[in-house]
């Protein structure tokens, strides 16, 4: 389907002019899908199909692992209840539905923020190409 719309050509096109954002795209596209349905599996497996026309370090200003690393970041936030891993850690840890919103949630979105922060840094610092 994602082929099919031709969305990675388009962002392939528009990636020429706005390298720097290019990482917080591929983080927010990954989030996106993990929000609305609750797989960081198909999160990130629907977030490269969607930024694969980036794939080849020619097109990028810094390491295509670096685009990898920030959609993982971006699968990390935002667990809820359509998420299995949400209830695994309600279930075993014995905590109500709204504390593991409070704790497990809140430290994943902080763990995935802080990752994008990070892997920009890095990809500014030390770009590999």
């Amino acid at each position: 389907m994602l082929q099919q719309t031709g969305i990675g050509i388009i962002i392939s096109d528009l990636s020429a002019s706005y390298q720097s954002a290019i990482l917080p795209l591929g983080f927010f596209i990954a989030a996106l899908m993990r929000t609305a349905q609750g797989s960081a599996t198909v999160a990130m497996i629907t977030a490269i199909g969607i930024l694969s026309g980036l794939g080849s370090s020619a097109d990028l200003a810094f390491h295509p692992v670096y685009l990898a690393l920030v959609i993982g970041c971006g699968s990390k936030v935002i667990p809820w209840m359509n998420d299995s891993g949400f209830w695994i850690v309600t279930q075993m840890s014995g905590m109500k539905e709204h504390e593991t919103f409070r704790f497990f949630s809140v430290l994943l979105a902080v763990m995935g923020f802080s990752g994008l922060i990070a892997v920009m840094i890095l990809a500014n610092l030390f770009p590999f190409v």
